[in-house]
């Protein structure tokens, strides 16, 4: 299984301490002033920023404060970034699951029809997927967090945190799936940046109906990926695709 086909939403029970990490090693625990949040993804860290706040000492102050690989899970799982500039819609998720159902009964789950009733009930967030490991992940992330704060001056984007046995994931968001402009837009700012190899594109819309790997419909969870050139694998095309179904 790929990094791309992994349930990267879900979280799994993990112990609020690592025996084989010392806890000196982790950044100290949030204060009252630190922005905790709650939903069905678990407790996560929340930080905004706009064009006042968003300077290079800020910004070196939040990544200091909280590396994902030195947050533990029992503070927080995710560590999010807001920078603001997406228009604002309300998704009707109880009316996507109830046509899913349809289209279960029906026998027309297919990617066409996912992104029919994902625009009719305008559950249209996706993101890119970025997986790395313990040792570089913060500055991976300080990148995506620079990326979209400093040069895009838009979006929004997070970071899991910590886990043994498990790589990280940065989930970096568009507010539109079916708008390729601004799909292709965003990888080509995360390729500046460095990511460079084969990332997956997820809906939120097959993150709410449980399309995950190995599915019964023997669909790809990741509704993009990025066709590489075998010869110049840095200097990618960027073209993007919908991702075909598992043989």
């Amino acid at each position: 299984m790929t990094d791309m086909d992994m349930d990267v939403d879900m979280d799994s029970d993990t112990p609020e301490s690592s025996p084989s990490i010392p806890d000196s090693y982790w950044v100290p625990p949030p204060l009252p002033a630190d922005k905790l949040f709650q939903d069905a993804d678990g407790a996560w860290i929340g930080s905004c920023w706009d064009e006042v706040t968003s300077t290079e000492e800020r910004l070196i102050q939040f990544l200091t404060r909280w590396p994902p690989s030195r947050t533990p899970p029992a503070y927080s799982a995710w560590i999010a970034i807001d920078r603001g500039g997406n228009q604002p819609c309300t998704p009707d998720v109880a009316s996507l699951t109830s046509s899913f159902q349809n289209l279960i009964t029906s026998g027309a789950v297919t990617v066409e029809n996912l992104d029919q009733i994902s625009r009719a009930h305008n559950v249209l967030v996706g993101k890119w997927l970025v997986f790395a490991d313990h040792e570089s992940i913060d500055l991976l992330w300080g990148k995506v967090v620079h990326l979209l704060c400093v040069q895009l001056k838009k979006g929004s984007a997070k970071v899991s945190t910590r886990k043994e046995g498990e790589r990280h994931v940065i989930c970096v968001y568009t507010e539109d799936f079916t708008d390729l402009k601004e799909v292709k837009a965003l990888r080509a700012g995360l390729r500046r940046i460095g990511v460079r190899w084969k990332i997956g594109f997820k809906t939120d819309a097959y993150t709410h109906l449980g399309i995950y790997a190995k599915n019964e419909w023997n669909l790809r969870p990741t509704r993009y990926f990025e066709l590489v050139h075998l010869q110049h694998p840095a200097y990618n095309s960027g073209v993007i695709d919908t991702d075909p179904p598992k043989k």
